[in-house]
């Protein structure tokens, strides 16, 4: 394999598109980042200590969000919401069905 063809490659499975959010009044805004950033993040808030300025401020506004586009039909985004919005009272509880 050739150097640009293995280069153009590591770039296809590093670069992504940006995740889009959608917000109540109309705005949008775009979250950048390599790879598997989201899943990165939702580690990030499962843990909840440690958090970077960053992190806060990407939680925050996916917090604040509505809707989401990621690359690829995605739905990591309604992950972290159900978690961000999650009751603290019941973290950590497992009821029966």
């Amino acid at each position: 394999m050739s150097l640009q063809r293995r280069i153009r490659a590591l770039e296809a499975r590093l670069i992504t598109d940006p995740v889009t959010l959608y917000f109540a009044d109309g705005s949008t805004c775009e979250l950048h980042g390599h790879g598997d950033f989201l899943l990165r993040l939702f580690c990030v808030a499962c843990g909840g200590a440690d958090l970077s300025p960053g992190h806060a401020e990407q939680l925050e506004l996916i917090r604040q969000s509505v809707g989401a586009r990621e690359p690829g039909g995605g739905r990591m985004v309604e992950l972290l919401k159900c978690l961000l919005h999650g009751s603290v009272e019941e973290q950590g509880k497992i009821t029966e069905v």
